[in-house]
C-alpha cells in the first residue's frame, strides 16, 4: 500500500514540529521558499506587459526598479544581523525524508523478517553514498539522519500533526548504521528496524534527546562571528563534496554557476549554494543551537 500524501507535506509537518520542540536553526529560510532564488532579474519598459500587470503607462513606467545588488546588500545586511544575534551553533544536521509504503501480504520480500504487516523505504545509492561521505567529513559535528512516518493515510497524516505528535509517530535511523543497505523495514515508531538486504537489526532512539545532547555546550551566550564563519565553512565543505561526487557534481556545478554574482556577499552565496543543494538532493540542513 503506498502513502497517500507527498514526502514534502510530511517534510513540512515534520518541520514544524520540530521548531516548535528543539533549539533548531532552519538556515534555509526564506532562501527555502525561494524568496532569495532569484536568477535573473531585469527592468522592462514594455507597455504591453504592464499593462497586463496591472500598471499601464504612456511615457514611462510607474516604477523605477531596485537593482540586484542593492537587494544583495541589504539581504547580506540582514543575515549578518540574525547570525550575530542566535546563540552560538553547536551542530550541523542533515534529514533526508522518506516516505514508506506498508506491505500487508505475506508475498511482501522482507514478511519473514516479521511475519506482519511492516513499514518499508528504499535507500538509495547515490543518495546513501553522499550521506556517508558527509558523515566520515564532519564525524560527530554533523547528525545525518533518516526520518520516515509509521503512517501511510494522508488523514490520519494531518490528524497527528495537529497533535505535534508527528516526530513521536516516526521511524529516525543514522544514515552511517544503514550503510550497504537498499532498504530499511519497521513496524511501527519508536522501535527498531531491519535494514536489507542481508537483514540487520538497527535499534531506534529518541530524537529529541538525540538532539538536544548534540554538540559541546559553549560559554558564550551569542555566537558573533563564529556562527557567520560556522555557515561559511560547512557551505564550502558541501561544495567541496558534491564536486567529488559523480552522481551530482554536474548538475550542482551548473546550479551554482548563476550564483557567481553574489559570491562577494559571503552568507547569502552560502545560503543559495545550500539552497540548490536541498533542490539537487533533498536533503534537509538545519543547525543545533
Amino acid at each position: 500500500m503506498r502513502a497517500t500524501f507527498e514526502e514534502k507535506t510530511y517534510e513540512n509537518y515534520f518541520n514544524a514540529e520540530l521548531d516548535r520542540k528543539t533549539t533548531i536553526f532552519f538556515p534555509l529560510g526564506q532562501v527555502q521558499e525561494g524568496s532569495l532564488g532569484f536568477d535573473a532579474s531585469g527592468f522592462s519598459r514594455n507597455r504591453r506587459l504592464w499593462r497586463m500587470l496591472g500598471h499601464p503607462f504612456w511615457f514611462f513606467p510607474h516604477f523605477d526598479g531596485v537593482e540586484l545588488r542593492e537587494i544583495a546588500d541589504e539581504m547580506e545586511h540582514f543575515l549578518r544581523r540574525i547570525l550575530r544575534e542566535i546563540p552560538r551553533m553547536k551542530a550541523n544536521i542533515i534529514f533526508q525524508y522518506k516516505k514508506p509504503e506498508k506491505i500487508t501480504i505475506p508475498s511482501g520480500k522482507e514478511w519473514s523478517n516479521w511475519n506482519e504487516p511492516y513499514f518499508r523505504y528504499d535507500i538509495y545509492k547515490e543518495q546513501q553514498e553522499l550521506l556517508m561521505h558527509i558523515h566520515n567529513t564532519f564525524g560527530n559535528r554533523t547528525l545525518v539522519i533518516y526520518a520516515s512516518p509509521a503512517i501511510i493515510d494522508v488523514n490520519k497524516l494531518v490528524e497527528v500533526h495537529m497533535r505535534g505528535e508527528l516526530i513521536e509517530k516516526s521511524n529516525f535511523k543514522k544514515a552511517f548504521e544503514i550503510n550497504q543497505h537498499h532498504r530499511n523495514t519497521y513496524i511501527e515508531e519508536g522501535t527498531y528496524s531491519i535494514a536489507c538486504s542481508e537483514p540487520e537489526r538497527i535499534d531506534d532512539f529518541d530524537l529529541i534527546e538525540e538532539l538536544n545532547n548534540l554538540g559541546e555546550k559553549n560559554s558564550d551566550n551569542y555566537g558573533g562571528n563564529y556562527n557567520i564563519d560556522f555557515i561559511n565553512n560547512f557551505r564550502n565543505e558541501i561544495e567541496s563534496i558534491m564536486s567529488e561526487n559523480q552522481f551530482y557534481s554536474k548538475s550542482f556545478t551548473e546550479l551554482n554557476k548563476s550564483l557567481d554574482k553574489f559570491y562577494e556577499y559571503k552568507i547569502l552565496y552560502s545560503f543559495l549554494v545550500m539552497r540548490n543543494f536541498r533542490q539537487l538532493t533533498g536533503n534537509q540542513w538545519l543547525i543545533k543551537i
